[in-house]
């Protein structure tokens, strides 16, 4: 009797349940030889799991016959890296050990094999979730599972694969650039546009770019998806096939996918992708030749989404910039990997915070190494000493790798190079300010500036550094608001192995955990000295005691051109240690080269009166110093840049300050009402980009002074000025289209709050920053603010009318604070798609304020909301019921009718808020 063969779908199944099978064979039996791989290979088995599940629901397999396929070259894929594991270990009975980069992972030969490992399991990943996906939308479902061996240990095992599984590798932060593409790509308009995603390995690219695909918004808008995710080894035709039977799949008409393996790349190219609204996803694009050859197959009214971690690939697809967009995915914040870390876990123990923050910093922001972190600590009883081993593994795990990022920086360009090594200057743990960091690279000299750029400096150093973040170099602990980087750090790692190479060339000294070595045994001299009060380090002798010769100095310091204080010591003793020190090095003419000093932080620091002889001197940070007096040379420094006097105690400055001509950024304390003085018509410093802090009053001329500087970036002033000054002041300001951050703060002779006249501020495109104390006379102010804005604060500016339906329409806007009597009106509506990026909203004060109204789609990812002393306001509004991305809620000083009616579980409006994470109540 002639045996009939099984249908394509019984092939199907099958196939998955050998490729489970040959899992679970490798999870049982060789798990020695999985050692860091393990959770990834069972994420695979869960998805297999759930794919088994959904084919056996299964009834009509008509139209199912691609899926079939895709779903059967899968499992190849997977039994293609489980043969590999198998036959790596029969091969490496004597492993190479010279070549060993991991003991961990003894049957791969180099680091290639292991990268080349982590591809193959993500593109696996990928496809088992756009197959899920896809198999949803086809009508398949989970029902339980039928009898049978291997789907039967695999349910009793860990929960089925879901798209959670891999959303949760970035769960934090991805609202808004899904918010971000979703608009991109369903913007209307017709031409082809093409949009990447870049990042680095693991921070969550491809889970960004699914999440997209799946949005409701998307899928109403293309009648057409599809979805690749691209192998090393790229063969276009097959790459064709696979979208060709993604577009024609549910199609009445079309070419079926039996025909489909027999067109050309031609024939694919004209009739999968004839002119129509597809949207296409190219998942892990390695190279511009991968690009290169499909780029031209795409019809003119496609969508293009790609992910790559080379962003030369982004920058080549389109020529014309408006049919291109990058977004470049960021790793975590310290404090976001925090709320992922934590999100993760049962509640952490007080006792054990620290050392979970210490876990999360060594994961530098990659959500996929937090995410692993936390998942091994859920499965082990939360102490002191199972948490310290987890940060131990770390390290260890570390080293190896941060080994082969230490050949990468070393292959740096030398410009990158030198500010790179810059950052190792401060200590492993010392979060760095990037406003401070810029300032110093631009000082040292350290920004190469192409021969006729009009670029700053500035500008360029960001770059560097934005380069050196996107390389792994730099971990950043906090973001802007504007998308810039706040604050960073040079992983500890690479900073001890590079500070060791710069000790042995002579160039800084500072203090170095991994190689304790001392200047001393050096032959030439020390470039750079940052102390930090190491005992160990010589520079600890020279700065803290009087021992030594100023001779013996000189042969130290003689080259020396940047000095850095970390002494913050309470007390009079580091402010006589350090002025001592430059004291003698000013008279004993061994420091006279100083580009740099910088005592940020040191308290009083006593400095000598022969500064202004430091004439190559380009920045003096004194801020955070409470220091109460200048010296009368200062204004003698020629080539000074940077003069920070923020937080200090200083209230004048000396009529020499403008004769320093190339300064570039000046920080004043507004606190002591530092006054300032207009620089004379010959001395205006053209180049000036900062002004903070400075107090004008009525006899600060604007006309004819303040108004020669017109190259500002940030400014920040306390005025008291007449209207007829704060016209001119308006005016002026109004000029400024460089401006990135503007404060202003109108007091009046008693020091309270006074009104603040301004023009409307919408030719200022670069501004993103606004903070403005006083009340607006003028209410275009707020109805035509700029684009551009990300941070909005305003305070007792007495608004009539309710600013949200404007505010509400800023495209950018992160951060609001309405701060006391900004708004005095009873009502305030955020309309539906209002706020659509808005992170952080602050109401305070709002004395009049009774009824805040929030719409269904406005404020749409709100992360942190706080309400403080609005009296009135009578209630929880009802769509806060529907802010499912807000995070935490802040209630303060509100009254006891309305703190009943947030009672936990009790109060009227707590089913409101219920879903929101963290709601404190404060009176």
């Amino acid at each position: 009797m002639e045996t009939l063969a099984p249908s394509p779908w019984k092939t199907t199944e099958a196939s998955l349940v050998k490729a489970m099978d040959n899992l679970s064979n490798l999870l049982i039996f060789e798990q020695e030889l999985l050692d860091g791989f393990e959770e990834d290979f069972r994420l695979i088995q869960r998805g297999l799991a759930r794919m088994h599940l959904m084919a056996q629901n299964v009834i009509e397999e008509k139209g199912l016959e691609g899926y079939g396929e895709e779903v059967r070259f899968l499992t190849t894929q997977v039994e293609a890296v489980t043969d590999g594991f198998i036959s790596r270990k029969q091969k490496s009975k004597q492993p190479s050990c010279s070549n060993c980069i991991k003991d961990s992972f003894p049957f791969f030969k180099g680091r290639a094999e292991i990268y080349k490992l982590i591809d193959d399991i993500e593109i696996i990943r990928a496809s088992i979730l756009r197959l899920i996906s896809k198999g949803s939308e086809l009508g398949m479902s989970l029902v339980k599972a039928r009898t049978g061996t291997a789907s039967q240990n695999l349910e009793q095992q860990k929960r089925p694969f879901s798209v959670d599984d891999i959303k949760e590798e970035r769960a934090v932060g991805l609202e808004e650039g899904i918010h971000i593409l979703v608009s991109r790509l369903t913007d209307g308009k017709g031409n082809r546009k093409v949009i990447s995603i870049t990042g680095a390995r693991g921070v969550g690219k491809t889970t960004l770019a699914m999440e997209v695909y799946k949005s409701a918004a998307v899928t109403n808008h293309f009648p057409s998806r599809a979805w690749v995710t691209l192998s090393q080894d790229f063969e276009l035709k097959e790459t064709l096939q696979i979208l060709a039977k993604q577009l024609w799949m549910g199609k009445e008409e079309g070419e079926s996918s039996v025909e489909a393996e027999e067109l050309s790349v031609e024939e694919l190219s004209k009739d999968a992708l004839k002119n129509g609204r597809h949207l296409i996803v190219l998942d892990n694009v390695r190279t511009l030749k991968q690009w290169d050859a499909l780029q031209s197959l795409f019809p003119v009214e496609s969508r293009i989404l790609i992910t790559t971690r080379d962003r030369a690939v982004a920058l080549s697809t389109e020529s014309d910039h408006s049919q291109r967009f990058i977004y470049h995915m960021r790793g975590l914040s310290d404090e976001e990997g925090w709320e992922l870390f934590t999100a993760k876990l049962p509640p952490v123990p007080m006792e054990l915070e620290e050392l979970g923050r210490d876990i999360v910093k060594k994961c530098m922001g990659s959500p996929r190494a937090i995410s692993a972190a936390a998942e091994i600590l859920s499965s082990t009883p939360a102490t002191l000493d199972h948490w310290s081993i987890v940060l131990e593994q770390i390290d260890k795990d570390q080293a190896s790798t941060y080994h082969n990022l230490s050949l990468v920086a070393d292959a740096l360009p030398s410009p990158l190079k030198l500010c790179l090594s810059y950052c190792a200057l401060f200590d492993k743990n010392y979060d760095i300010s990037v406003r401070r960091l810029i300032v110093l690279w631009v000082a040292e000299g350290l920004i190469e500036k192409q021969n006729g750029s009009k670029k700053a400096a500035e500008d360029i150093a960001e770059k560097y550094l934005k380069q050196l973040e996107n390389q792994g170099m730099i971990q950043v602990v906090k973001w802007k608001s504007n998308g810039k980087i706040k604050k960073c750090r040079m992983h500890h790692l690479l900073r001890d192995q590079w500070v060791s190479k710069a000790k042995k060339a002579s160039l800084v000294q500072v203090p170095d955990e991994a190689a304790c070595s001392c200047s001393s045994s050096s032959t030439g001299m020390i470039r750079r000295v940052a102390d930090h009060l190491d005992k160990q380090d010589d520079s600890f002798r020279h700065i803290h005691g009087n021992r030594t010769t100023n001779n013996a100095l000189r042969s130290y310091y003689g080259d020396l051109r940047s000095l850095l204080s970390f002494d913050f010591r309470e007390g009079p003793e580091p402010g006589d240690d350090i002025g001592n020190f430059l004291r003698r090095g000013i008279l004993g003419r061994f420091l006279l080269r100083l580009l740099i000093i910088d005592l940020e932080g040191v308290f009083r620091p006593k400095l000598p009166k022969g500064i202004g002889k430091l004439k190559e001197l380009r920045y003096l940070g004194l801020r955070g110093t409470y220091l109460e007096m200048l010296p009368s040379s200062i204004g003698f420094l020629p080539e000074l840049q940077t003069l920070d006097l923020k937080n200090t105690h200083i209230s004048t400055l000396p009529n020499t300050i403008w004769k320093m001509q190339r300064l570039r950024h000046l920080y004043l304390s507004d606190r002591y009402r530092c006054r300032f003085v207009a620089p004379p018509s010959a001395c205006s410093p053209i180049d000036l980009q900062t002004l903070w802090g400075a107090f004008l009053d009525e006899e600060s001329p604007v006309e004819g002074g303040l108004n020669r500087l017109i190259n500002l970036r940030k400014l920040g002033l306390v005025i008291r000025l007449t209207l007829s000054q704060q016209k001119s002041l308006a005016k002026w300001i109004a000029r400024l289209i460089y401006l990135e951050s503007l404060r202003l703060r109108s007091i009046d002779e008693s020091v309270q709050p006074s009104t603040l006249f301004l023009r409307p501020l919408s030719n200022l495109k670069n501004l993103s920053s606004i903070y403005l104390m006083g009340r607006l006379n003028n209410p275009l102010v707020v109805q035509k603010l700029p684009e551009n804005l990300t941070e909005i604060t305003l305070s007792l500016s007495g608004l009539l009318d309710d600013p949200m339906p404007n505010l509400g329409k800023l495209p950018n806007l992160r951060v609001l604070e309405l701060l006391a009597d900004s708004f005095t009106g009873t009502l305030m509506v955020c309309s539906t798609g209002g706020f659509p990026l808005l992170r952080v909203l602050k109401l305070w004060k709002l004395q009049g304020l009774e009824v805040l109204v929030v719409q269904i789609g406005a404020l749409a990812i709100v992360k942190d909301i706080e309400i403080r002393y609005c009296e009135n306001l009578k209630m929880i509004p009802n769509g806060f019921l529907h802010l499912v991305h807000c995070r935490e809620l802040k209630l303060k000083g509100m009254t006891e009718q309305f703190k009943a009616r947030v009672i936990r579980y009790q109060g009227k409006d707590w089913y409101k808020i219920a879903h929101i994470p963290s709601v404190f109540v404060e009176d």
